[in-house]
Formats: structure tokens, sequence, C-alpha cells
């Protein structure tokens, strides 16, 4: 028997209360199971359990090594169950959540590759940009953009989101020539406030390395960067935000980037998923592919 049968050996003794019934569950004799526990007291040099004539009681090492030995073995049988999974194809539903603007630009063409490449997969896409209760609400994995502040979530970096500065070329030929970001103090700024409801100031990092905060007007405020962008390619006003949001608009030319060579911040996309939900190998492999997909995403 290796370390592992040990362990196994030393839960079902713990679960049963005594060494006879570890037997009966694991159909070995009492003494091949009191051997085993002694052998693996010898190796830890330590007492795991208090013998009776009726039944053993744990040691404070012994319940300290037993919710080790449980998570272990638990993750070796999903280790294995994942790898069978992999063996042949992968299969079941995947339930997820993601935010509304960035799913309508990204998620379209990266989910119909990942779903050719896996035909028995299903996916279950909740676009939206409120905060879903992963655990409560059934899912198994969400996308999330910004910082995870105080979460018991479990996450994994996707990649990092630049913020570009932009405005179309009306409102530039109205207000500029912006030659330095000086000459964009105070101009009219449509400002995003975020899940928090409070509006952000202008914030940039120059070439040199040095932040300076710029003082604009806000004239219209929004909590969702489509209608900020709509407004901005209106000529209402200098927009900043997360690259994907202005990516169309740039291309198009209904608006034109400003200060290319300026640090305007950036956000991050993140995996995240509850942390008493086992990553199933499907979701697993997603969140594989979003990184592999997403990587070099918004270079600036």
């Amino acid at each position: 028997m290796g370390q592992f049968e040990d362990m196994s050996v030393f839960i079902e003794i713990a679960r049963a209360e005594g060494i006879t019934g570890a037997a009966e569950r694991m159909g070995l004799a009492p003494s091949a199971v009191s051997r085993r526990l002694k052998d693996l007291e010898a190796r830890l040099g330590t007492q795991l359990v208090s013998r009776t004539t009726r039944q053993v009681s744990l040691t404070e090492a012994g319940r300290t090594y037993l919710a080790h030995a449980e998570r272990i073995l638990s993750e070796v049988e999903e280790a294995n169950s994942d790898i069978a999974q992999l063996r042949s194809s992968l299969s079941g539903k995947i339930y997820l959540a993601a935010p509304l603007s960035f799913g309508l630009v990204h998620l379209p063409d990266i989910l119909s590759e990942f779903m050719l490449q896996n035909p028995e997969i299903e996916i279950d896409v909740d676009m939206s940009d409120r905060i879903v209760d992963l655990a409560a609400e059934g899912f198994n994995l969400a996308l999330r953009i910004g910082n995870l502040d105080d979460s018991i979530l479990i996450a994994r970096k996707i990649a990092d989101i630049p913020a570009y500065l932009a405005a179309s070329p009306e409102f530039i030929k109205k207000h500029g020539p912006f030659r330095t970001i000086d000459d964009l103090r105070n101009k009219p700024a449509l400002i995003y406030t975020g899940a928090t409801g409070k509006a952000e100031n202008f914030s940039v990092k120059l070439p040199g390395g040095a932040r300076q905060n710029l003082p604009v007007r806000s004239v219209f405020q929004s909590n969702n960067g489509d209608l900020l962008r709509a407004m901005a390619e209106r000529g209402h006003g200098l927009i900043r935000t997360p690259c994907f949001i202005l990516q169309e608009a740039l291309d198009n030319g209904h608006l034109t980037r400003l200060f290319e060579d300026h640090n305007w911040g950036k956000t991050t996309l993140q995996a995240v998923w509850p942390p008493t939900r086992h990553i199933t190998a499907r979701t697993r492999a997603l969140i594989d592919f979003f990184v592999a997909r997403f990587n070099g995403l918004a270079a600036p």
C-alpha cells in the first residue's frame, strides 16, 4: 500500500470511529487496518488516534491530518475523473455569466469556435452588467471586468484591457486642436459611473511615467459604456473607456483616438467561480480557451 492508500484507511477509521468498523467497510482484516494505522503514525512521527477497547477518537494531529487527507483524496478523485473525461470528448452544460457590452463584442466568435471544437458541450450564457451570485444562481463560471476586492470567489486572470481616450472628429474640430493633454482641461466629457454610481475624473500616466489628474467638465454620466460611446460619436464630449467598447467606432471613423502614447489606465478581465464548486474538465477547458484567445486582445 502507498501513502494514498494509507490516507484512505485512516479516513475510514475516522468515519467508522473504530478499526473494526473500518475493516468491515473496506473488506480487510482488522489486523491489516491496525497495521496500516501504526505504519502511518510511525511515518508521521505522531499519534493520530486515541484508542479504547471499543472505538478510537482523533487527536488534534489526527483531526488536522484528516482534513488534509480528505481534501487531497478528493482532488485526486476529481483529477482522475477529469482525465477520464479528457480521454473522451468533453460533454455537458456550462452556465456562464458575462458583462453585456464585452460579451456582445467578443463572445460570439470565441464561443462559436469553442463549441465547434467541442460539439457535445452546451453553453447557457447570461449577459448582464449586474453582479450575479454564482453559487446561489447555479453558474459554473463568470467573466468579470475590474477588481474583486473582498471577494470569496476564485479568480484567474484572462487579460488586461487598456482604456482609450477618444472623441468624434466633429468634437475635435470644435474644441481642438489637442496638441498636449493640457488642451483637454475642462473640456466636455462623458463619464462612466460604474457599479458604484460615482463619477470618475480622468487620470493619465504620461510617457515618462508620471501620473497626472486631468480635470474635465462632466456633461453626461452613465453606468453603460455603449451609451457613452454613442453620445461620444454624436460629438457630446471626450470619452475614456475600455478599448473594446470603442474599437468599432474607431475602425469606422466615428471616433478618433487621442494621445495614444499616454496610458489612460486599464482594467482586468477575469474568470471567476465559487470556491465551493468543483471546476469540471469542460469548464476548465473553456477557461483555458479564453486565456488563449484573449491573449493580446487589448494590446494598446
